[in-house]
């Protein structure tokens, strides 16, 4: 890819070339049935890590799709001197033995695999063909993975009559589709798809009516959603293994766009477009699935992470392939890097993120202009995800955006005509108000880059960084009431704990929290107190009392937003994950005493335990301002909230930063520049002052 050679970096990262290859029902004894580390809780020494010699992903048994084609795959033979016993195909045996591509005795209700999963007789005719209510209402956050040892709660009454056979060892195997642009399995469609093998969602329909919906709390305001929002259409997967059926209907009821720090998704494209083209590219494909898998360890008790990286890791070297191949690159190529971008930055690795980031940027400027990349939904969802990155990046080293202004104002431009042209539309006001924000975050960056190159005068600098402030004050008074309907705000905290004497705040106060459709207005409320503080941080004047009583109010506001919505049990999925950032920022800002820095802490654990890993580098900074080495390890002491699962990953993505410091040199250097920017000296000197 140009002079940026991502298919080397991929293979870094897949550890091709590594280790030989394993077969796919090989791998590390420990990893196969009986894994180090498998339940969350507990607490104690560190974890001894189960990944230390595998490279980054080598080395996990692989199911029944991973496997290599026909012609790279050895045939197993007979032992000498034993008669060998042909078995027939059976579309009876479980599950596990399946996925495992083993010949399963049959035996119930547990065979030799002893973790059986068996499918579901077909309902007889005329019955209604329905499971009860009841036997669909297991929690995600509950529910075991595909291949562990669980009751078969899906509602899939059919299922028998889908699987494909069990080959016999001797026979002849169709070999599946590697192509990135056909279905990697045949596509089926029935009389309830569109053309586009789209299945209309039932009214309410969820995996866990424990687990809030998309949206949150349903409201019925007379706002209207607008075009954009059309009724959501959930992708037609019933073709797919039923593993990779498990953990996208897990992405699809539980994986909302606050979870990639986005603030509104008006055309649920997450949910929808992306996942569709992920049916038609199986990088994308494995890469979401990985996200999901990801996602749904850290919410089961029983949560392991070798599938998350057995996915991942077949999401990498499918595009390797792709690249190898030297395929022209496509949208799905592009959102294939973007997903396994948003996953570096769970792992909080962000020099393997900067490096997926330069193959976007490439990709980017290939296949679109600012002008075109308009043109669909598809197009700005990837410039508003592409954007966050590149937009952080900036602001925190100091660096020039990679997108030029352009690209940014032609995105504000855009959205303000589609409000324009719906008036009654709060998301498209929401896609406009996000997108300004990005315009302005996008100039801050440069300003701050020219001052690092000496290329702008104090004075110069001064007057820039005054009309910065203005322009996001303004932007700020500037919303469409619509977007702060008083009607909407957060007033009832019913079945909410009791306030906590070693609160900072209170947030049960009205004002500070949004319910859907107006959440969005929350995410953006934190945006701009956080934007607030970083602008001011780089100023370079010593702040006067009125200014420090400014920081101070921008900081707490962030405080009593972020644990309004982590105590509102209405709040949608990946509220929290979105304010992470504003949280990390207004953090630099606490006071510097036990009960404020402890409450601080034990947000960053809460952070964590929904798998958003803190880089670090950034726990070097933190335990600076805290005064307290130990927060480079962990955030509370005696390893208080941190379970061995948590850690395992801690451990997994602490070697992958180390080996990355190793081979890309220039890019940790970078990273290097983005924390240590974190003006820490001066933000606890402010604290201390405040």
């Amino acid at each position: 890819m140009g002079d940026y050679h991502y298919h080397h970096f991929l293979s870094s990262m897949a550890g091709v070339g590594g280790q030989p290859n394993q077969s796919p029902l090989e791998g590390p004894p420990q990893m196969s049935h009986q894994p180090q580390v498998l339940a969350m809780g507990g607490h104690g020494p560190p974890m001894p890590n189960p990944y230390q010699s595998l490279g980054y992903f080598t080395g996990f048994p692989e199911p029944i799709m991973f496997n290599a084609p026909k012609s790279q795959r050895s045939r197993r033979k007979s032992a000498p001197g034993l008669d060998h016993i042909k078995h027939r195909r059976t579309r009876s045996g479980c599950f596990t033995c399946r996925s495992r591509r083993v010949k399963c005795d049959e035996t119930h209700p547990i065979c030799e695999s002893g973790e059986c999963l068996y499918p579901e007789p077909a309902p007889p005719k005329g019955s209604g063909g329905s499971t009860s209510k009841e036997s669909s209402s297991t929690a995600p956050s509950q529910q075991a993975s595909p291949t562990s040892s669980r009751g078969d709660d899906d509602d899939d009454d059919d299922r028998d009559s889908k699987l494909e056979p069990i080959m016999d060892e001797d026979e002849e195997e169709p070999q599946s589709a590697t192509s990135t642009t056909a279905p990697m399995f045949p596509l089926r469609r029935s009389s309830t798809t569109s053309s586009f093998g789209l299945q209309r969602v039932p009214t309410g329909y969820r995996y866990d009516s424990e687990t809030p919906s998309f949206d949150g709390n349903k409201s019925s305001s007379p706002l209207s959603t607008g075009t954009a929002t059309a009724q959501s259409h959930r992708p037609d997967w019933t073709f797919l293994p039923h593993e990779l059926q498990f953990y996208l209907g897990y992405f699809y009821d539980n994986i909302t766009h606050y979870h990639y720090g986005l603030i509104s998704d008006a055309g649920d494209f997450f949910r929808t477009t992306l996942v569709g083209l992920a049916l038609r590219n199986e990088a994308l494909l494995y890469a979401i699935v990985a996200f999901s898998a990801y996602h749904h360890a850290l919410h089961n008790p029983h949560g392991r992470i070798n599938e998350f990286l057995q996915y991942y890791n077949h999401s990498v070297k499918n595009l390797l392939e792709c690249l190898k191949r030297k395929e022209k690159y496509n949208i799905a190529t592009l959102l294939t890097i973007l997903q396994l971008a948003t996953i570096e930055e769970y792992l909080g690795d962000w020099v393997n993120l900067m490096g997926h980031q330069k193959a976007a940027l490439e990709i980017f400027t290939q296949l679109f202009t600012p002008q075109t990349i308009m043109q669909s939904q598809t197009g700005r969802a990837a410039l508003t995800w592409y954007g966050r990155f590149d937009l952080f990046v900036a602001i925190m080293g100091s660096f020039e955006t990679t997108l030029p202004r352009e690209w940014y104002l032609e995105a504000a431009t855009y959205h303000d005509s589609c409000a324009a042209a719906e008036p009654d539309s709060v998301f498209w006001k929401f896609e406009a108000c996000s997108a300004k924000m990005q315009l302005i975050s996008m100039e801050m960056a440069m300003l701050y880059a020219r001052r690092v190159k000496e290329e702008v005068t104090a004075e110069d600098f001064a007057a820039e960084h005054q009309r910065l402030s203005r322009c996001l004050d303004d932007w700020k008074n500037g919303w469409d009431p619509a977007l702060v309907d008083p009607s909407h705000l957060v007033t009832d905290f019913s079945g909410s704990r009791a306030p906590d004497p070693n609160d900072i705040v209170n947030p049960f106060t009205s004002g500070a929290l949004f319910q859907p459709p107006l959440f969005p207005s929350t995410v953006l409320t934190a945006s701009y107190h956080s934007m607030s503080l970083l602008h001011d941080s780089q100023s370079g004047i010593r702040p006067t009392g009125e200014a420090k009583d400014k920081l101070r109010e921008h900081a707490y506001k962030i405080y009593q937003i972020f644990e309004a919505v982590e105590f509102w049990s209405h709040s949608p999925p990946g509220g929290l994950i979105a304010l992470q950032s504003a949280l990390a920022v207004a953090a630099l800002y606490v006071q510097r005493d036990p009960r404020h820095q402890m409450w601080i802490r034990r947000k960053f654990v809460l952070l964590e335990a929904m798998g958003y890993i803190f880089p670090a580098t950034m726990r070097v900074r933190m335990a600076e301002l805290f005064a307290d080495d130990t927060c480079t390890r962990w955030w509370l002491p005696n390893d208080e909230g941190f379970p061995p699962l948590l850690q395992n990953i801690r451990a997994y993505a602490d070697e992958r930063n180390a080996m990355a410091a190793t081979t890309q040199r220039d890019t940790v250097q970078q990273i290097r520049h983005v924390f240590s920017r974190m003006n820490i000296r001066e933000a606890a000197r402010k604290a201390a002052e405040n």
